[in-house]
């Protein structure tokens, strides 16, 4: 017989999951649910599977520390959907893959937790970060500029694209201001 507490834990979790999906196909079977959760409920479908590898990865210890980097991007990718689904914005897909960049990072980030290794849970930390940043401007890019053409859009990039050209000029000349030797005689210590 196994007595392994792990093994243990890891069964009554797994049985915990099992016992609440069948809980729920019964209730939209003998409740009639079934167009509303097949329309609305899809997404969990994807989320489930991302739970489970996040909660094996939480109860597996070291060992199945790296469960948490595919959970969390499974996870992410339900999450993405469902918002998707109740909003109908289905082409936020566009940018909505920074997020999944963040979920790698965020998974990665309980690895290190996990096992515990600093060195993963920096890299972890940069990954999420990353992520976000792209998700923020891929989302204000493709939401201002593609699929709101607003003419506050139409104004935005000449001037944006002015700012940035008018930035690296004066950071050049900056640049070649300071490279330039000091003016006035080349030797101040010998009279002329």
């Amino acid at each position: 017989m196994n007595t392994d507490p792990d093994n243990h834990s890891r069964n009554q979790i797994i049985g915990i999951i099992l016992v609440v999906l069948g809980g729920l196909f019964l209730l939209g079977q003998v409740v009639d649910l079934g167009e509303s959760i097949g329309h609305w409920g899809w997404p969990f479908f994807v989320m489930l599977p991302g739970i489970l590898l996040l909660v094996l990865a939480f109860v597996g210890g070291k060992t199945s520390a790296g469960l948490a980097v595919p959970g969390s991007i499974v996870t992410t990718v339900g999450l993405i959907l469902f918002v998707q689904n109740v909003t109908d914005h289905f082409e936020s897909w566009a940018y909505a893959w920074g997020l999944l960049v963040a979920a790698a990072g965020v998974g990665r980030f309980l690895q290190g937790t996990l096992e515990p290794n600093l060195k993963t849970r920096q890299q972890g930390l940069q990954l999420a970060s990353a992520g976000v940043i792209l998700f923020v401007a891929f989302a204000a890019f493709f939401e201002l500029f593609i699929f709101n053409q607003s003419q506050l859009a139409h104004h935005l990039v000449p001037i944006a694209l002015i700012a940035v050209g008018a930035y690296l000029l004066m950071r050049r000349n900056a640049s070649e201001r300071g490279s330039e030797p000091p003016r006035g005689p080349s030797n101040p210590s010998r009279p002329e």
